[in-house]
């Protein structure tokens, strides 16, 4: 991993799916599991089970291959003649185990990772909650029915793709709680070029943790110190935002010290060669935090919360 590894994922973006070089690094890569290249799409396959994502989505395949068992048991799976197949090519409605049904850009949410966020917090009746990377809402339903209809959750989600069914999955389920934000929580209140992907992975164009597959839009941003203003500042606070939550806590030092609010974070972010955690984790100690990080959930996260004074 590391900028060797972005370096050579930006080459395999620039040549596309259809290079026989890149499909050759791929299923040497993604073994023991097989890929299958077909109609714009790509299947990874293990026995009778398949993952199919778009092929445009490919640099995610090799991920998925080493953690295949825990991609196709999110939703449920399709049988398909002799096969099972989850679809992660489009936007699509899938059910998790848990019978709830969401509109999915393209590959969902792991519910393991919700339950992460609350290892330190867990938001309670009246709470107002920001969920920043909210993608397509499946965290925000477990916020909403954690603050019930006396708290509030905000969350913002720069991405198009994914904005539109953060809103069909607030109106799919009722969550009356929850204000969608078609905003990006940046270092500064400003616009921005965004990269557009329609994943979990997408990100600012200038962000430089990997090569991104999206197109490039316009989105506008804001501090979390203006969130804040606007909005009201949250008793808890999960942040999934692709590598710039080092910016967005460099610029809210001040406003933190003065603040004390409950932080999730994923911090599985690559920013020049280095995870976020550590800086992560830094930034909030300067500012009276105290933060603590693991990769015990399968992905490195970091919590914090105000250090108690004296």
């Amino acid at each position: 991993m590391g900028l060797i590894h972005y370096k050579l994922t930006e080459m395999a973006i620039r040549m596309g799916p259809n290079s026989p070089i890149v499909r050759a690094i791929l299923k040497l890569r993604c073994r023991p599991a097989l890929l299958k290249f077909h109609d714009c799409k790509v299947d990874i396959c293990v026995g009778e089970r398949i993952i199919r994502i778009a092929d445009k989505h490919f640099p995610y395949a090799t991920d998925m291959a080493v953690n295949f068992q825990s991609y196709f048991s999110q939703v449920d799976s399709e049988q398909q003649g002799t096969v099972h197949v989850v679809d992660y090519s489009g936007p699509k409605l899938q059910k998790y185990a848990s019978g709830l049904a969401f509109e999915i850009a393209s590959i969902p949410e792991e519910t393991e990772a919700i339950e992460s966020y609350f290892r330190w917090y867990r938001p309670k009746a009246g709470d107002t909650v920001y969920d920043m990377g909210a993608y397509c809402g499946v965290s925000t339903y477990s916020f909403s029915k954690c603050v019930g209809p006396s708290g509030t959750v905000f969350a913002f989600e720069p991405d198009p793709l994914n904005y539109a069914l953060l809103q069909k999955n607030i109106e799919r389920h009722k969550l009356q709680n929850v204000v969608p934000v078609p905003l990006a929580i940046a270092g500064k209140t400003a616009s921005a070029e965004f990269s557009s992907e329609g994943t979990m992975g997408s990100t600012f164009k200038r962000q430089s943790s990997r090569a991104t597959v999206g197109s490039i839009v316009m989105v506008k941003t804001i501090s979390f110190a203006d969130a804040c203003a606007m909005y009201g500042v949250p008793a808890f606070a999960k942040v999934d935002i692709e590598g710039s939550e080092i910016e967005m806590l460099s610029a809210s030092q001040d406003f933190l010290r003065e603040n004390d609010i409950q932080f999730a974070l994923d911090t599985n972010h690559w920013v020049n060669g280095k995870l976020t955690s550590a800086h992560v984790e830094q930034l909030f100690r300067q500012c009276g935090y105290e933060s603590e990080s693991s990769a015990e959930y399968g992905f490195m996260a970091t919590w914090a919360r105000r250090k108690h004074r004296n």
